[in-house]
């Protein structure tokens, strides 16, 4: 075992449904795979109702996973609202953040029951709680792929893995996904160009100046 780093506390949150169970463990496998300690844990129940799923990573560290939202380090959102939410709790600790560009109006606004900001206000809300800004552009990565299977966790792990925030081999990375999301050629080839293209759709727009 190599000489560990500082600790990389890593909050994953969205909607149930988008896969953020199975990005914290292509993340945590892929950390264990390159050398680092690693703890993490997974919240489950919410994935058939689209309600609010949070998955909790610590690199370079095998204590309790469950660390404080101001201790975050960064935090990976696959929805926008939610990302915010995360963010507000975790006060002042202006971490790096990657999101999706997605933003889904929840049912309870169709039915009059709540009010949901605008897109626009969510995205200014997002930078004012961030020290780094990285926007996933979901729409170019679904050009990508012609059928209706797009896998976008896929895609921001690489994205991710790219960035080279989490110190982690790209050869290892996709070593994993072919691993854990292989189990037929179809779902190894679709993966696999998820993990090729998904670099591609990563852009920074925000970042504070020290």
């Amino acid at each position: 075992m190599k000489e560990q780093e500082k600790p990389i506390n890593i909050a994953l949150v969205g909607l149930g449904g988008q896969g953020i169970i199975t990005l914290a463990k292509l993340i945590a496998n892929s950390a264990i795979k390159a050398g680092k300690h690693v703890c993490y844990n997974e919240i489950h129940g919410l994935s058939q109702r689209g309600g609010s799923v949070q998955s909790l990573v610590r690199l370079n560290d095998e204590r309790n996973p469950v660390f404080a939202a101001e201790d975050v380090d960064i935090v990976i959102g696959l929805e926008k609202l939610e990302t915010l939410r995360y963010l507000y709790s975790a006060n002042n600790a202006k971490p790096r953040v990657i999101i999706s560009d997605y933003y889904e109006i929840r049912q309870t606004a169709y039915f009059g029951y709540e009010k949901f900001p605008e897109e626009e206000e969510i995205d200014q809300e997002i930078k004012k709680h961030a020290s780094e800004l990285y926007v996933f552009d979901a729409e170019k990565f679904a050009k990508f792929f012609s059928n209706r299977f797009k896998p976008y966790n896929v895609g921001i792990f690489s994205a991710i893995i790219d960035l080279d925030l989490l110190k982690i081999p790209t050869n290892i990375a996709e070593e994993e996904v072919k691993r854990k999301l292989g189990r037929t050629i179809f779902l190894k080839r679709l993966n696999l160009k998820a993990f090729k293209e998904g670099k591609k759709c990563l852009k920074k727009i925000w970042k504070i100046m020290f």
